[in-house]
């Protein structure tokens, strides 16, 4: 069985949304590698190290964040240079990854499961630098 990792989403100075997974899948994508083969039948790489991470998964949260995340993201989000981010993920109780600034444009659904709670999907998109 995975770990539970817990994500804390901040979208701005007062409002965090916490999650907790455990089906939590980071990508690790190299944007604007290009591999080239040439004529003389060497590959040549081109590589300027602009790396961009994907956190995608599934959770449960509470009908109150939910509400908030749907308040919020259907508003108009001010994108600077702190937030909206990933403020911190917990694994297994040690911060690992913190700080991340992130979008969630297109990355969010969920169902009601009743009780007051959501299942929901989500795709954080880091900004690449």
């Amino acid at each position: 069985m995975a770990d539970e990792a817990q994500i804390i989403y901040e979208y701005s100075a007062v409002g965090t949304v916490e999650i907790k997974t455990n089906d939590l899948k980071i990508t690790y994508n190299r944007l604007y590698m290009t591999e080239t083969a040439r004529p003389d039948g060497k590959i040549y790489i081109d590589d300027p190290a602009i790396i961009q991470r994907v956190f995608t998964g599934m959770g449960i949260i509470s009908g109150a964040d939910m509400n908030e995340l749907n308040t919020v993201q259907t508003a108009a989000i001010t994108y600077d240079a702190t937030y909206p981010r990933i403020k911190k993920i917990y694994f297994s109780g040690a911060v690992t990854i913190s700080d991340v600034e992130v979008s969630l444009a297109n990355g969010w659904s969920g169902f009601d499961m009743g009780n007051g709670f959501w299942n929901v999907s989500f795709t954080f998109r880091e900004r690449a630098l």
